[in-house]
């Protein structure tokens, strides 16, 4: 999401007449190149088929122990970096705002989602096929882990902790250490009730428990911003020995997600401000359009996948389609974007999409 924009957001919500215009908020390139990264990461992910390799199965679990951990830390390094916990102004005027930002394109994409997959599965096969329109409505809210548009569950998420953090720091007093705190204890409870079988898949409460650390993680980090940049770009190399034997010792583990993602986001903030990638253009565009990526992805990997498996074997040819339907899913959205941005009536959708 663009930085610009929450920081634009964050000041019109500042009620007071300010004496001077506020300085402008330098903008930060290795966030935008490590979104980028992140999102090449999630369109990967998505692209899964029962078919696949036990390779390709593997390597997407093990990426999707730490892609959605590494977003959520930079919604919430950005969340700080904007001010937006300091806010001054109407809670309920923050909340609005923020609902038209990520609510308004969760229903929207939900309905998009649920709707293309019914009229899409009489034709071709579709993951989370929709068999029953009313039952997948349902599943939007209840039983969530098993909706058809379980994808979009970042933008609820994210609603969720943008207006709970503003409100306990900004009203409440609530120092955002403590919440980095109470959050790691969180996903402690995520884990136990995991194990116990008993996930609060209501309205993504099980989200709200297994994020909100990483969340919390990218407030504090920024808090400390000279500090954590400092200490990512010393040991990032030794960050991603112990990252990968994270990974191995915690494969089947629940805690992988919570031990994995917060070592990756010492390895890949550290990796992005490096020499190897601090000029690195093309992960600085991706980066930059990481939100309409994030919403348009699937159809093309879908659509891609559709057409792969009617001329090769996915099984056979697994990483052709991983690279191919990757490449269509971050190219296509960004081609939607633009092109929808050069008509007239339609500029407000691509503007939502910044």
């Amino acid at each position: 999401m663009s930085q610009q924009e929450d920081a634009a957001n964050t000041s019109q919500m500042d009620s007071a007449p300010q004496p001077m215009a506020r300085p402008q908020r330098k903008w930060l390139g290795d966030i935008e190149r490590l979104k980028g990264l992140a999102i090449i990461l999630v369109v990967w992910g998505h692209t899964y088929d029962t078919a696949f390799p036990a390779w390709a199965i593997d390597l997407r679990k093990a990426i999707y122990a730490f892609h959605m951990p590494l977003f959520m830390f930079l919604s919430g390094y950005v969340f700080v970096y904007v001010g937006a916990h300091k806010l001054k102004g109407s809670l309920s005027a923050y909340t609005s705002k923020r609902a038209k930002r990520l609510l308004i394109p969760f229903f929207i994409m939900a309905a998009i989602v649920i709707l293309g997959k019914f009229f899409a599965g009489q034709f071709v096969s579709v993951d989370k096929p929709v068999n029953d329109l009313l039952l997948s409505v349902q599943h939007v809210f209840i039983h969530t882990e098993q909706s058809p548009s379980m994808f979009v569950w970042y933008l609820i998420v994210l609603f969720y902790f943008s207006i709970g953090t503003t409100f306990l720091f900004s009203r409440m007093n609530v120092r955002l250490n403590i919440l980095f705190a109470a959050s790691i204890i969180m996903f402690g409870l995520h884990v136990m009730m995991f194990y116990s079988d008993s996930i609060l898949d209501y309205v993504y409460i099980n989200r709200i428990f297994m994020f909100y650390a990483f969340f919390m993680a990218g407030c504090v980090a920024c808090l400390h911003k000279d500090v954590w940049e400092r200490f990512v770009e010393r040991y990032f190399i030794p960050a991603t020995a112990v990252f990968l034997v994270l990974l191995y010792l915690s494969f089947d583990s629940e805690w992988r997600y919570f031990l994995v993602g917060m070592a990756s986001l010492v390895v890949f903030h550290g990796l992005i401000r490096s020499r190897l990638c601090n000029q690195n253009r093309v992960l600085e565009f991706i980066g930059q359009n990481a939100f309409a990526i994030y919403l348009l992805n699937t159809m093309f990997v879908g659509a891609m996948k559709a057409v792969f498996g009617r001329f090769f074997s996915v099984s056979d040819q697994a990483l052709l389609l991983l690279l191919l339907a990757t490449t269509a899913g971050v190219v296509g959205p960004i081609i939607v974007k633009y092109a929808i941005g050069r008509i007239g009536s339609l500029r407000p959708i691509a503007a939502a999409m910044e």
